[in-house]
Order: structure tokens, then C-alpha cells, then sequence
């Protein structure tokens, strides 16, 4: 409504004489909101422009030229091991739907297949989904990117970690066992044997 009021006091003629003459009752008869009509009472220009752009946010025709870009504020867990498979949370603000959003570093590029997202357009949104996390995946930090149905990307640097499986911890080294003393080269001269003495008769 206030689009369209706007748009007809610029080019209709009679309504700017009316507007002229009389203000208030000029808003009245456009059926504009008691909240819009302030806005003209105020006379703020930055105001009516603000309100110009809320309302052509909700148009399902236009609203899509003006919705505010793709921000992605967190993810959980933050961290994950080598061979996981993980369910991961994201969240941020205006997200669509469809997205995408992965997990890269200078070499590795690692999608997360979203599930559902919760909030889309709006100033809270969320998406939940899974990751999975090759056993030879380098370790270290990954940027986290989310990417919109236009093409918008948002990211959240070194917002994952990749750590090493716990089976990748270095084995014990055994410990070393002294040789075996070589005997010395003397002989042991056999025992003697003793002869039974016969009984005298």
C-alpha cells in the first residue's frame, strides 16, 4: 500500500493537489496504516525509505530483488575426526532454499548434504544436514561456505577443524631387549662316575 501511494503521489496529479491541500486526509483515503501515515508526520526520508523496503521484501513478485544477502554465523560441532560421519548444524541469517554449503581449504573441497533449512529469508535461519569426513582427509582448519539458490556465498573462516582418528596415534616403539650372553669357550669336565663297591663276603 505504501508503494503504491507513493508511486501514484509522483504521478498523479490530483492526488498531489490533494496532498497539498491536505495532508492527513489525503493518507486517510489511501488506506494507509496509522504506522505509515507517522512516517510522512515525521517527515524522515530515511524512515520512508526503510518502510518503502520492508514492503517490497514481503511482495512474492518482487520481494526476491530485494532480499538481503546470505550470512552464515555458525556451525556445530566445530570439529570432527578422520572416517566420521557427522550431523552438523548451520546457522546465520536470510538463507534459501535450495543451498549448499561445504567445507574447503586451499586442496580439499568437502560437501555438506543439507537435510532441511528453517528460517529461509528471515533474520534466523538454520540448516541441518551431514558431513562426512574421508579417513585420508588432510587435518587442520576448513573455511565453512554456504552458498544461495542465486548464487550468494557467505563463509565462515577456519570455522571446522579436521583432526586425526584416534587409530592414527604413533605405535610404541618395543623396547629393546639385551642379546643373549654367548657362553664361554671352557668345558665343563664331565662328572665321574662312581663304581658301586661290591660287599666284601
Amino acid at each position: 500500500m505504501l508503494v503504491k501511494f507513493i508511486h501514484d503521489l509522483t504521478t498523479n496529479e490530483k492526488l498531489q493537489r490533494a496532498f497539498a491541500e491536505n495532508p492527513k486526509k489525503a493518507l486517510r483515503q489511501a488506506g494507509l496504516s496509522a504506522k505509515h501515515q507517522a512516517l510522512f508526520k515525521n517527515r524522515d526520508p530515511q524512515q520512508v525509505s526503510q518502510a518503502v523496503m520492508d514492503e517490497l521484501r514481503t511482495s512474492p513478485f518482487i520481494g526476491f530483488w530485494f532480499m538481503p544477502a546470505i550470512n552464515l554465523t555458525g556451525i556445530s560441532p566445530t570439529s570432527g575426526r578422520q572416517g566420521q560421519t557427522l550431523k552438523v548444524t548451520l546457522t546465520g541469517q536470510y538463507f534459501t532454499e535450495p543451498m549448499t554449503a561445504n567445507l574447503e581449504n586451499n586442496t580439499q573441497k568437502v560437501p555438506i548434504t543439507l537435510q532441511s533449512v528453517t528460517g529461509a529469508g528471515q533474520e534466523k535461519s538454520r540448516a541441518t544436514g551431514t558431513v562426512t569426513l574421508a579417513a585420508n582427509l588432510p587435518t587442520g582448519p576448513y573455511t565453512v561456505r554456504v552458498t544461495s539458490d542465486t548464487k550468494a556465498t557467505s563463509t565462515l573462516s577456519m570455522g571446522f577443524t579436521v583432526n586425526a582418528s584416534s587409530g592414527n596415534t604413533l605405535a610404541a616403539t618395543p623396547a629393546k631387549k639385551s642379546p643373549a650372553r654367548k657362553s664361554s669357550g671352557t668345558k665343563t669336565a664331565p662328572a665321574r662316575k662312581t663304581r658301586a663297591k661290591t660287599p666284601r663276603k
